[in-house]
C-alpha cells in the first residue's frame, strides 16, 4: 500500500498546470480547426487556390523599405529631353546682339556671371602681364568676389528715375536758383550719403547716418518756446547761422534713423512749448542771454534823459522824451548792439560799432 501510494503522489506524467489548461487549448484548437475548415472552403466545398488568394508580388511598403535599405534595384530609365539636354548650347553672351536689352537681362544687383556678359572682362595678376594677360572672365574668383554695377547702367536709371517720378511732386520752379528763398520755404534739410568701395559686401556702417538741419526761426517760437529749446538741444544750435542740427546713427538702417530723428525733432517742439508752474518762478538772473530791458545800461540812461531833459539843447531834444524813445531808430540801432556786444564774444569789430552807437546816441558822433 505504501508503494502504490508513493507512485501516485509522483507526478510522472503531468503537473496541475497542465491539467488545468487542456480544457481551455482544447476549445482553443476546435475554433483554429473550425476557422481553417471555413477558409479552406467556399460554397461549393472546393478549396482556394494560393495563386488567386496572394499574388507573389510586392507590396509598395516592401518596395519603399528595399529602396530606403539600399536592396532594391533602380531602373533608369531616359528622359523625354535627353536630346535637348544632350545638345551643346553656346553662351548666351555670344548669342546677343548690339541692340539687346541689358536691364531686362540683367535687372538686379548680382554676382558676375561670365556666360551673360558680353564683355572682353580680365582681371588677376601674372608675374610678367607683358608676356601673358590677365585671366579671362570664364571661370575667375576674382571677378565673382567683388561687387558690380552692371545693373545701374544709364538706361536702368533712367527707368527707375520714370518709375519713381510718379510718386514725386515737381520741385518749384520759383525756388530753382534762388538759395536764400527756398530756405526760406523749405527749413528742414535731410542729408545722408552712400558708399560705394570695393569688397566682398556693399554695406557700409557709415550710410545708416541721418542729419536733420533745420532753421530755428522758421519754428515761429515764442521767446520763452526758444530759449526752453535752446536749453534742451544744448550744443545741437549754432548761434551765428541760427541751425538746429539733429545726427542720429544708433539704429540699424537708415529708415529707423529717419523716423527717430523725426520723433525727436516732435518732442522738441512740443516739449519748448510746454509751460510748468515752476518756470513761472524765473527771474532775468536765469536768462540765458542778457536782456536790455533788465540791465544797468538802461536804468544809466533813464537817469540820464531826466538831467537832459533839464538843459535847453537842439542835439539832445529826442532824449527828452522818455516815453518816445522806444520809438527812435538810433535806439534801436544802439539796443541792438548793445545786446550783441554782452551776449555774442567779443571782437574789435563789436566794440568798434558799440563805442559808434553810443556816440550817436549822445550825439557825440561828427
Amino acid at each position: 500500500m505504501l508503494k502504490l501510494q508513493a507512485n501516485n503522489c509522483v507526478r510522472t506524467y503531468s503537473s496541475i498546470a497542465k491539467t488545468l489548461q487542456k480544457p481551455i487549448a482544447s476549445r482553443f484548437d476546435n475554433n483554429k480547426s473550425q476557422q481553417s475548415a471555413i477558409v479552406s472552403t467556399d460554397e461549393k466545398g472546393e478549396e482556394f487556390r494560393e495563386c488567386f488568394v496572394k499574388p507573389k508580388r510586392k507590396l509598395n511598403a516592401q518596395i519603399n523599405l528595399e529602396r530606403m535599405t539600399g536592396r532594391a534595384k533602380q531602373f533608369r530609365y531616359p528622359r523625354f529631353d535627353i536630346h535637348d539636354r544632350l545638345a551643346l548650347r553656346t553662351p548666351r553672351s555670344e548669342e546677343m546682339t548690339p541692340s539687346q536689352d541689358w536691364p531686362s537681362v540683367w535687372p538686379a544687383a548680382h554676382s558676375f556671371i561670365a556666360s551673360v556678359v558680353p564683355l572682353p572682362m580680365r582681371m588677376g595678376t601674372r608675374p610678367d602681364p607683358s608676356k601673358r594677360p590677365p585671366f579671362k572672365k570664364v571661370g575667375n574668383l576674382e571677378l565673382v568676389k567683388i561687387p558690380n554695377f552692371l545693373h545701374l547702367t544709364p538706361e536702368a536709371i533712367k527707368r527707375h528715375c520714370d518709375a519713381i517720378k510718379v510718386f514725386c511732386t515737381p520741385f518749384p520752379k520759383e525756388l530753382i536758383g534762388k538759395s536764400e528763398l527756398a530756405e526760406e520755404v523749405l527749413p528742414l534739410k535731410i542729408q545722408y550719403s552712400d558708399y560705394v568701395h570695393q569688397g566682398p559686401s556693399l554695406r557700409d556702417s557709415r550710410a545708416k547716418k541721418i542729419t536733420y538741419s533745420l532753421k530755428v526761426g522758421a519754428l515761429n517760437l515764442s521767446k520763452v518756446g526758444k530759449e526752453k529749446l535752446l536749453r534742451l538741444v544744448g550744443d545741437k544750435y549754432d548761434e551765428r547761422s541760427d541751425i538746429l542740427t539733429i545726427t542720429t546713427d544708433r539704429c540699424f538702417t537708415r529708415r529707423q534713423n529717419t523716423e527717430y530723428a523725426s520723433y525727436l525733432l516732435t518732442v522738441l517742439l512740443n516739449e519748448s512749448e510746454k509751460l510748468e508752474a515752476w518756470e513761472k518762478l524765473k527771474q532775468s538772473e536765469d536768462s540765458m542771454t542778457v536782456q536790455f530791458e533788465d540791465s544797468k545800461s538802461k536804468k544809466n540812461l533813464e537817469e540820464m534823459i531826466e538831467c537832459i531833459s533839464k538843459l535847453n539843447d537842439d542835439k539832445t531834444n529826442w532824449l527828452k522824451d522818455i516815453n518816445t524813445l522806444s520809438e527812435d531808430e538810433k535806439f534801436k540801432t544802439y539796443q541792438n548792439q548793445w545786446s550783441i556786444y554782452r551776449n555774442a564774444p567779443e571782437t574789435q569789430e563789436s566794440i568798434r560799432e558799440y563805442g559808434e552807437n553810443v556816440k550817436k546816441l549822445l550825439g557825440l558822433h561828427r
